[in-house]
Formats: C-alpha cells, structure tokens, sequence
C-alpha cells in the first residue's frame, strides 16, 4: 500500500475512534441511569360511602431516570393498573351497570428522592398525572342487551414510598406502598375517589 495512502487511512480510523469511543462511553453511562421498576399487588378502595367496592389487582410500570445512582433526587414516569369489582348503591354513576368492574389506569410523572445505605434503599416519591377509568354499560335494543364500554378522566396524584434489597448494584427487589387520589374535572362523577395500594416487585436497567 502506498505510505501515504496508509497515513490517511490510519488517519480516518483515529478520528472515528477519536469519537466514537467516548460516545459509547456516553451511552452506555446514560443507559445505566435509566432504570425499569415493576411491581404487582393488592389495591384497597375508599372514600365513595355509596359504593361497595372490593379489594383488587394492581399492577405498577414505569421508567425511572436516576441523574445520580443515590442519595439524590430521580425523575419517574408510571403507568399503573387498577381493577376491583364494584356493587353501587349510588342514584348517579358514570354507568348504568351497578354491579361490574371498574379498571383505573394512571400516568403519572414526578420526582422522588433516595437514600441507600449497604444494601438497603429507601425512597419516596411523588407524581402529579392523569387518570383513565373504564366501565362496562348496557343497553337494550332489538336483538337484546349489547354490552359497552365508557370512560372518564380525572387529575389525579400519587404518593408512594419503597424499600429495597439490592442484590446487586443495578438489581434490587422493592416493596412499594402507595396512595392515589383523583380529582373531578368538568363535573364529572368519580366512583371512587382514593385507592391505596401495596405493592412487590423489582428495578433493573437494561445494561
């Protein structure tokens, strides 16, 4: 190969190197901060004296982004499941179906603050976000009853605290209480107001 040929090409791989590694480096330092919680537990209902609703599944999602590994403060978004049936002795509700299953799905956004020490963490967080809850409706018609389906929106929060056991550094198994609240909007009828929910899980990254 010609020698000026050679410092040239020698020349280009420098320079790729020149960028490409600390990008990488980058990367996989970002990726490492960008953790995944998930959790499944019991929700417990209350604060609708007119509605009889039992106990139900929960089922926690979110991404968490930790600017600092720990004793800082982290951003998460969630999006958490609810279900429980519901016996309503309510004149008004947002269905027509007083006996059923009502599912509430949050997104929520926030910020948290954690402390660990050894292997043990602790957090506490709080997310302000929306709320979507579905019903099933009935309706009459030629053929028979035909079953449907309604939503409603409400602003709602969530307050939650957790305790870890990391088995390694970026692995912890979490137990996380939590409390959810939601607010009418535009007048709208809310079947139940408060959920509180305990929770099992763990956080990983992908990295």
């Amino acid at each position: 190969m010609n020698p000026n040929r050679l410092k040239k090409v020698i020349f280009v791989i420098a320079l790729v190197l020149r960028f490409a590694l600390p990008a990488a480096c980058q990367t996989e330092t970002f990726a490492s901060r960008i953790y995944f919680p998930g959790a499944i537990g019991v929700n417990i209902p209350s604060g609708d004296e007119q509605t009889s609703m039992r106990s139900g599944f929960s089922l926690v999602t979110a991404i968490e982004y930790r600017p600092k590994y720990t004793n800082a403060i982290f951003f998460r978004f969630n999006y958490d499941a609810l279900s429980n049936k519901y016996n309503s002795l309510a004149s008004q509700i947002p269905t027509n179906v007083t006996q059923g299953k009502l599912t509430a799905n949050f997104f929520m956004l926030g910020l948290g603050y954690r402390h660990t020490k050894g292997k043990l963490g602790i957090y506490g967080l709080f997310q302000p976000g929306l709320n979507t809850s579905g019903y099933s409706t009935a309706s009459s018609n030629a053929n028979g009853v035909s079953i449907g389906n309604v939503s409603t929106r409400h602003l709602a929060f969530k307050i939650s605290t957790g305790l870890e056991y990391y088995i390694v550094p970026h692995f912890a198994l979490v137990a996380e209480p939590g409390f959810y609240h939601l607010y009418q909007i535009h007048r709208g009828i809310i079947l139940n107001p408060n959920y509180l929910s305990y929770n099992i899980g763990f956080t990983t990254t992908l990295f």
